[in-house]
């Protein structure tokens, strides 16, 4: 089941990026080809790629693959190593955690607003960020209860 989770938010995230794709290769057509630019091209590639990094932080990108800053926690023995990695998790997911209710405050603030071309609410536009906010809490979370080969710290697989 968890593979086909995995399948299933890596199909969508190639998804949102063949919609960024196809918008801007729309985009170039009309303007060079037919002297007439579209507006919403422009703006459907810019929320298609709001998305797909968003989406890909939180649901694709495993946790050994993101950015980390890791001279000083490779210097001690591997116990002591998973421990530091837990309470960096256990850090990470705090952060996430406790801005969880001002993210959704804010998307809810921002149902207001709509975009200047396709009028979609920005709240809608950027509930993707609240979604991976609360996947990265869950995973973290999920990488400190179990750690696996995906989850274990950089240098350690």
């Amino acid at each position: 089941m968890a593979r086909g989770l995995v399948r299933l938010a890596d199909l969508a995230g190639a998804g949102l990026f063949a919609i960024m794709f196809a918008s801007l290769v729309i985009q170039v057509v009309r303007r060079f080809v037919f002297g007439a630019p579209a507006a919403w091209t422009e703006e459907l590639a810019t929320l298609a790629f709001v998305w797909v990094i968003f989406w890909g932080t939180a649901f694709s990108v495993p946790l050994a693959g993101h950015v980390a800053v890791d001279f000083v926690v490779p210097r001690f023995a591997p116990p002591v190593r998973r421990v530091l990695y837990a309470l960096g998790l256990a850090s990470l997911a705090s952060c996430f955690l406790w801005a969880l209710p001002g993210i959704a405050d804010y998307l809810r603030f921002m149902m207001r607003e709509r975009t200047p071309v396709l009028e979609l609410p920005y709240g809608i536009v950027y509930s993707v960020f609240l979604a991976a906010a609360l996947m990265v809490v869950l995973r973290c979370l999920a990488a400190i209860v179990r750690p696996s080969a995906d989850a274990e710290g950089p240098g350690e697989t």
